[in-house]
């Protein structure tokens, strides 16, 4: 009995996640596009202006890729002017992308990205004392849920850029 209650709850969990992410994404995907980027392209932009100076395996372990995906973003974002490469002094098999002038001012453009489900989140959560508890717990269960798969650095990564937008 007990494992139909857990695919009942996997099953709400999965088809909640999914349409939450729906919005997100939709609504990414069109922030990104009105600056002449992809949702990767985007996601990519912010991930280097983090990193600052990143390897590209690094850059595919934060943003959930298969290296050979970042390979063709960060092409497509050479080709666009946003990102060069360089090598790594002592290990020429590194290569580091970092942001250009033109990289930097995209990245500022991108902070305008209108997102529905902040408003959602900003008016849910001045609904009560409860509410605000609630909201503490599910990002606590969404960071533990990640941290199972995809481990404690992608955990530090997250927690440290969340940081980092605060300043």
């Amino acid at each position: 009995m007990e494992r139909k209650n857990s695919i009942k709850d996997v099953h709400l969990i999965m088809n909640y996640t999914r349409g939450l992410y729906k919005i997100l994404e939709d609504d990414w995907q069109k922030a990104a596009q009105q600056i002449g980027l992809t949702l990767a392209e985007q996601h990519a932009l912010w991930i280097i202006y983090f990193e600052q100076k990143a390897p590209m395996s690094r850059i595919a372990e934060v943003g959930l890729w298969d290296l050979s995906t970042v390979m063709q973003i960060v092409k497509r974002l050479k080709e666009k002017g946003l990102v060069k490469t360089e090598k790594d002094e002592n290990d020429l098999r590194i290569s580091y992308v970092l942001l250009t002038e033109k990289g930097k001012q995209k990245h500022e453009q991108s902070k305008e990205l209108e997102i529905r489900l902040d408003d959602f989140v900003d008016e849910y959560s001045k609904q009560s004392d409860e509410t605000k508890h609630f909201m503490k717990q599910m990002i606590s269960f969404l960071a533990d849920a990640n941290r199972h798969f995809h481990g404690e650095d992608f955990i530090h990564w997250v927690n440290r850029t969340t940081k980092a937008l605060g300043e």
